[in-house]
């Protein structure tokens, strides 16, 4: 990753890492309140909840501004894994394309509380995009992220229709066969849940290829996926 870019990613996700901790020690206070504390002081407990979301809410927006301040615009980036291997700053676009791709993939996949790193993504990029093969790289991409500790998923809704230890490879097998999908679809979000509705349709052939870490396998597998997406 670029010595310019890496320091503004950093700083992206360490707010996006406070943000996702006061929202998770504020949600564990309202679920654990009423059952632990005796009424009145779950009452106290929950009136000064209500404060703390106010002030949640207000760091909330701070943290947006200051990233907005600091990092400035975000130019329309490249979303296709073909055009961003392309572009000039292929490590920058892809990490970009990479958070935005799996807040949406967690998201339908009932992900309530979650994080993806958006510096995993560059780093992961740099360290195999050497890969000539457009599939084998998306392929050693959903590997090393579905390992890295890149996604962090503290809630999982009950309804999910993917398993919890499941969860990380399944959401990063869709993401990457969205980024592998026709580059010329107008609806992004719909092909990335297009993709993420095939993924969870094929999940135990997903796990199995990534269990043996059989890069050749699901290198094919997104080949084959891509072409339905």
């Amino acid at each position: 990753m670029s010595q310019e870019f890496a320091p503004q990613t950093q700083l992206k996700d360490a707010l996006r890492v406070l943000r996702y901790n006061l929202r998770k020690g504020r949600d564990s206070v309202r679920e654990t309140a009423p059952r632990r504390l005796p009424a009145p002081a779950s009452g106290l407990a929950l009136s000064a909840l209500n404060e703390i979301e106010v002030v949640a809410r207000n760091l909330d927006h701070f943290v947006c501004n200051v990233a907005h301040s600091v990092l400035g615009e975000r130019t329309k980036s490249p979303t296709s894994l073909r055009a961003i291997i392309a572009s000039p700053r292929p490590e920058q676009e892809f990490s970009v394309a990479y958070y935005e791709t799996m807040k949406l993939v967690l998201s339908h996949i009932g992900a309530k509380r979650a994080l993806a790193n958006e510096s995993a993504g560059g780093r992961a990029f740099a360290q195999l995009a050497r890969s000539q093969d457009v599939f084998e790289l998306a392929a050693r991409l959903t590997l090393q992220l579905a390992d890295d500790g890149s996604i962090a998923i503290d809630q999982l809704d009950d309804q999910s229709p993917v398993t919890r230890s499941g969860t990380n490879v399944v959401a990063v097998f869709a993401g990457l066969l969205s980024m592998l999908a026709d580059p010329d679809e107008p609806d992004r979000e719909a092909m990335i849940f297009a993709a993420t509705e095939l993924t969870v349709a094929l999940q135990e052939k997903v796990l199995s290829l990534y269990r043996k870490k059989d890069t050749a396998a699901l290198a094919a597998l997104l080949e084959r996926c891509a072409n339905y997406v």
